[in-house]
């Protein structure tokens, strides 16, 4: 029969070994990068803008773009609040369909004010940017067609309306510049 110490030395032992104490981390694997403000900010917007999408929709990220992130922001308007949007996927009976959905904030909230249908195989490119020199971005959404080359739609917004205001095939690397 085992003394006390003993019974208690066994059991503390046993209780060591199957906690799963395991090796402690590294140093280099407890560090990680500082989360900015910004950061944060972003992925709540981004939290916000996804629930407003339809239940199936799957986000496209754009191939080219300075930033490869799913969701683009620019002042269409001029308001001084930055509009957003987001490329997805959504799954119908008759196939898969591309889709550019528009977001306009206003008081804190968001929500889409207009939706365009894609075409192609993915997205080569969503951003905003200045292409007619009106002092106001546009919104370019370049598509991409497989063999065919690539497709840019450049839209205007009229009314909280996205405007087809130029559509062009290119072949390569989009150049907004030549626009």
């Amino acid at each position: 029969m085992l003394y006390k110490p003993g019974r208690i030395g066994i059991m503390i032992t046993m209780v060591w070994m199957l906690g799963g104490c395991g090796i402690p981390a590294t140093p280099i694997d407890m560090i990680k990068p500082p989360v900015s403000v910004n950061s944060l900010e972003r992925d709540r917007i981004s939290d916000e803008l996804i629930q407003l999408l339809p239940a199936q929709a799957k986000l496209v990220v754009p191939v080219q773009g300075k930033e490869r992130q799913d969701i683009s922001f620019g002042d269409m308007d001029g308001d001084g609040i930055d509009e957003a949007v987001i490329v997805y996927e959504e799954n119908n009976p008759s196939g898969k369909v591309l889709k550019a959905a528009l977001f306009k904030r206003d008081n804190n909230k968001w929500r889409i004010v207009s939706e365009v249908k894609g075409f192609g195989y993915g997205l080569e490119y969503a951003g905003f940017s200045d292409l007619n020199d009106d002092g106001l971005p546009e919104l370019a959404l370049a598509w991409s067609l497989g063999a065919a080359g690539n497709g840019l739609d450049v839209y205007g917004l009229n009314h909280d309306q996205l405007e087809l205001i130029k559509k062009k095939e290119y072949h390569g690397k989009l150049d907004l510049d030549e626009e």
